[in-house]
């Protein structure tokens, strides 16, 4: 859910609305002929057949995640396979709708539509807008395999949590220097959205997909990144693997119940308070049915070469991670507060996993120092090239600092405002090798480092170019959790890259 939008509805909460869903009705209009993904250089054919590509299979079953369901949940997940023959029709990004040709709705042909779809919405014609519940029972597929009435009867008669037994698409992404990311997408037919007062049940759409990574180096799990939603501020983010819920070394996540982002602990996330108005709340809880992806992980490569970070195009029944669209429908547009907000009812579906996972984490995890902090990395191959090309010798190095703003006087220490300031030191260009900097701590109380960004400069000193700004979450080592620190030691081993 867009947060500017929520605070917005915070503007209008006095007002009263009444919406009524009603099913779409689609015109039978020919559908395009489809085409294949046409080839370019950053994808190439694959299957799964190297050595490699088996060690990567085990080392993604062998940290496979625990979900744990709410008791609460009444959409459960799904396989692909399960969900794609109810698709009614496909709709593109003017509105036009053609009916679906399930001899390509499958896992072997989604991505022969066009342009492997972008810009399409794979769409239904059941009503998928709960307020709060679905009561047309067309539509109860939405509720997955483990949420029909014969499944919840089964767990209610034997007093059981129970568990569920669906596949986890997984992904090994190479980043280089032993460093492997695994992750770990689960698919929903259905996303339940936030209630929001006397606009009701906000967010709603067909199709959810949500994730987790676990970034290993040299096969050893260091950090899982707990993503929900829009990311960012609004989830969990980067966990120390020390500071991680585990069984049998493999983590737990604690799975929100209807938008199924996933926390590292059960309980209430708040993520926008609005007062008196209302909260949009994640609820997670140790009650519901456990979803284990051990042994249900469906391994996949992501980058067909590593270095030249060429992604893969998949073959066979993994056809479908090519896809480019939406695997819902679209989003409304006609309530009278669209305008003002942004989004209606029910929003727009997601994309799948075809995604950028060529990324770092959140934040790099990093000790607390005492006086000074150090900052190691290195610049991709392309940032490389194109500082030798344009005359770079000198790396710039921006700590950024930060701590809560306070009038005098003011004794709340939990104020969102913050201020920050940056201290810098300039560096010789070393190319492809490690770069090493040293930088005085953050001064001051209750001072910490936020993170740092790089620029590549001349030797005059002007700088040519700014990376944008990695975060930092620093810890007390012999420590549980994150601790604020004026000083970090950071070994950033994410390519530096960005646009220059």
């Amino acid at each position: 859910m867009n947060l500017i939008g929520v605070w917005s509805l915070a503007l209008l909460g006095s007002q009263s609305i009444s919406v009524i869903a009603t099913p779409l009705r689609v015109p039978q209009v020919p559908f395009a002929e489809p085409s294949l993904l046409p080839q370019d250089e950053t994808v190439q054919e694959w299957m799964s057949q190297d050595i490699k590509d088996q060690e990567m299979s085990k080392l993604l079953n062998q940290y496979a995640p625990i979900f744990k369901l709410s008791k609460d949940e009444r959409y459960f997940p799904s396989s692909v396979d399960y969900m794609l023959p109810h698709y009614s029709f496909i709709e593109n990004a003017s509105g036009d709708t053609y009916p679906a040709n399930h001899t390509i709705l499958t896992p072997y042909h989604l991505d022969t539509l066009p342009l492997a779809g972008a810009h399409l919405f794979l769409s239904i014609n059941e009503p998928h807008n709960p307020q709060p519940s679905l009561l047309e029972k067309e539509s109860h597929y939405l509720y997955g395999p483990a949420g029909q009435e014969e499944e919840l009867e089964k767990r209610k008669k034997n007093n059981e949590r129970g568990t569920i037994e669906e596949p986890v698409y997984g992904f090994w992404v190479d980043q280089n220097r032993g460093v492997v990311d695994l992750w770990y997408w689960a698919f929903y037919p259905f996303n339940f959205g936030k209630s929001a007062s006397r606009f009701g049940i906000l967010g709603n759409h067909v199709a959810d997909w949500e994730h987790l990574r676990v970034r290993t180096v040299d096969g050893v799990p260091v950090s899982v990144d707990f993503s929900t939603h829009e990311g960012g501020r609004l989830s969990a983010g980067t966990v120390r693997w020390e500071d991680v819920e585990k069984v049998d070394d493999r983590p737990v996540a604690y799975v929100a119940m209807g938008s199924h982002g996933v926390w590292p602990e059960p309980g209430d996330h708040v993520y926008a308070d609005l007062g008196n108005i209302f909260k949009v709340v994640d609820k997670t809880d140790d009650e519901g049915p456990i979803w284990d992806a051990l042994d249900n992980v469906i391994p996949a490569r992501y980058w067909a070469n590593a270095h030249e970070r060429k992604r893969v195009r998949h073959a066979g029944k993994d056809s479908w991670r090519n896809f480019k669209g939406r695997w819902g429908n679209k989003g409304e547009i006609d309530c009278w507060w669209h305008p003002i907000v942004g989004f209606c009812q029910v929003a727009d579906a997601p994309p799948g996993p075809n995604r950028d996972f060529g990324v770092p984490p959140e934040c790099i995890v990093a000790p607390r120092a005492t006086d000074y902090s150090t900052y190691n990395f290195y610049l991709s191959s392309p940032a490389v090239e194109w500082a030798e090309e344009n005359g770079i010798t000198m790396v710039e190095v921006e700590q950024i600092c930060a701590r809560p703003r306070r009038d005098k006087g003011d004794d709340d220490t939990s104020v969102e405002d913050i201020e920050t300031w940056s201290t810098k030191g300039v560096i010789s260009f070393r190319g492809k090798d490690k770069h090493s900097a040293n930088l005085p701590g953050c001064k001051g109380v209750q001072s910490s480092v936020r993170g740092y960004r790089i620029s590549l400069c001349l030797i005059n000193g002007r700088c040519l170019t700014t990376s944008r700004e990695r975060r930092i979450c620093s810890y007390e080592p012999g420590e549980r959790g994150n601790k604020p620190g004026g000083a970090v030691i950071v070994n950033d081993i994410d390519d530096w890259r960005w646009n220059y």
